[in-house]
């Protein structure tokens, strides 16, 4: 029960997560697409696709073993797990990099990207985590089957 109980704690925090990145990224692009003559840059964008990636992903991950048997496949779970992993890394370091290169940054737009990199990088390791119990739980789980196998054949 307690690996239940785990599960879902990090599928909320992950989904937390994704909500908080998903506000502050817009907020950002808002504050470009509205303050300013330039276009946001990639990097929020790239984040802003990752977060609504996410909470696609929590869906499917949650809802499909549920409800959707036909579409759950382990390695398909693993496979969108280790995604969002991947996008949000790429996402946070790139946007650190290009705060990091600002000239200067002050006002609730720079506060909101400092904060939208923070939290890109808690969903990244949020994320990993998952990823990790996932593929231990695979893995163990495929040991333990093949042992039942293997004692099923010796009776």
């Amino acid at each position: 029960m307690s690996r239940l109980i785990s599960n879902i704690a990090l599928r909320v925090l992950q989904g937390f997560l994704a909500a908080a990145n998903l506000g502050l990224s817009a907020f950002v692009v808002n504050w470009y697409r509205m303050g300013t003559s330039q276009s946001p840059p990639n990097s929020v964008g790239f984040i802003l696709f990752a977060s609504i990636f996410s909470l696609l992903s929590i869906l499917y991950l949650e809802l499909s073993p549920r409800y959707f048997r036909r579409f759950f496949h382990p390695y398909a779970s693993l496979a969108v797990e280790g995604l969002n992993t991947v996008f949000y890394f790429a996402g946070f370091i790139a946007f650190v990099v290009y705060i990091g290169s600002l000239t200067f940054c002050r006002g609730n737009v720079c506060s909101a990207s400092r904060g939208d990199a923070v939290v890109a990088a808690g969903a990244f390791c949020a994320w990993i985590a998952s990823t990790i119990l996932t593929a231990k739980q695979m893995i163990v789980g495929g040991v333990e089957a093949r042992r039942k196998a293997m004692q099923m054949r010796e009776v």
